[in-house]
């Protein structure tokens, strides 16, 4: 009797005796990315991602805004490991019938969007499928010691973001359960969802200062993120800031949600987590203040194996709820 699948993380586990580690890897089979070792001053960083349009394109969202949103995806996890991105392909799958118009669409906005940050698209593949399936492969290239993991961070560390936290769940409130949305937020919420925005070069920048440890992109959830890199770091996080605007904060006050569960469990931010020395916490916001990311401290990490919200109402876990491929939403 065949058994159902057990979700993304679990499967992973299962089959990693079968993914091979290539010598002299900085990446784990675990890690965002893969890096491949080119020769002794540089390795390539290669990420696939996938893009369904059953579960993942959101209500009035463009078929260009499809393309720009799986560029995204694809090469998120490559500058999270520190590496320039210099390459993208894309394999498009559509069913037979489908509009030769839309298609065009979707590549266009895959490829402007690699284009405009001076990436090329050089390529790819098409098929046919009963679903839209995009697949794009993102290649970076890296110095070994530029190459960040997500298992680096060291007692002590800073832990930060690049960005605030709650505006994708807002969307994703009002666009998949009706939920209101004031005219207000409007900009700044449909835009989180519909076009989220990555950093580029700031990995890569601190890297060259040894001013960071961990770096993983947020895709899947702040609050698995950091349980991710706080587990395969060996540490406790203790978040003390919640990285969270104020108009996310009154919308969860008057709609009566739940505003930690909003922060930690939101997802598609595509936001950079990254643990950075103390001692180089200074030259961290020097960094990304002259690329003008918003780097913010959320916390620090201890001795200890959980990741806990320090609140006004007392220490509170952090559950390592997130996205799942297999399952959805955990």
């Amino acid at each position: 009797m065949n058994s159902k699948m057990p979700g993304e993380r679990k499967f992973l586990q299962s089959i990693s005796h079968l993914v091979h580690h290539i010598r002299g890897g900085i990446l784990g089979f675990d890690d965002d990315a893969s890096d491949v070792p080119l020769n002794g001053d540089q390795h390539a960083v290669i990420n696939v991602d996938t893009f369904v349009r059953e579960t993942d394109w959101l209500p009035e969202m463009t078929p260009a805004q499809v393309g720009r949103k799986t560029a995204v995806m694809t090469i998120s996890d490559v500058v999270a490991k520190g590496a320039k991105a210099t390459a993208t392909m894309l394999s498009l799958c559509v069913p037979k019938d489908y509009s030769s118009e839309e298609a065009e669409e979707i590549v266009r906005g895959f490829s402007q969007y690699c284009m405009k940050s001076g990436i090329s698209f050089i390529g790819g593949d098409l098929g046919t499928a009963m679903d839209v399936i995009l697949t794009g492969v993102g290649i970076g290239l890296a110095p070994p010691e530029g190459i960040i993991p997500r298992n680096g961070a060291k007692e002590d560390d800073v832990i930060a973001v690049t960005g605030p936290f709650g505006l994708t769940s807002i969307g994703f409130e009002h666009l998949l359960r009706g939920g209101s949305l004031p005219d207000e937020m409007k900009h700044d919420v449909l835009g989180a969802v519909y076009n989220p925005h990555i950093h580029h070069d700031l990995v890569s920048g601190l890297a060259k200062e040894g001013a960071v440890s961990a770096s993983m992109d947020s895709s899947d959830g702040l609050g698995i993120t950091l349980n991710t890199m706080a587990k395969q770091s060996g540490l406790a996080f203790v978040i003390d800031n919640l990285p969270v605007p104020v108009e996310v904060v009154r919308y969860a006050r008057e709609n009566k949600l739940d505003l930690l569960k909003m922060v930690m469990e939101g997802g598609e931010e595509f936001t950079l987590v990254l643990s950075i020395p103390s001692e180089k916490w200074d030259t961290a916001l020097d960094i990304a203040a002259t690329r003008d990311v918003p780097l913010k401290q959320i916390g620090y990490a201890q001795k200890g194996d959980r990741v806990v919200y320090e609140s006004s109402e007392g220490i509170l876990d952090i559950s390592p709820s997130g996205y799942d491929s297999l399952k959805g939403w955990d």
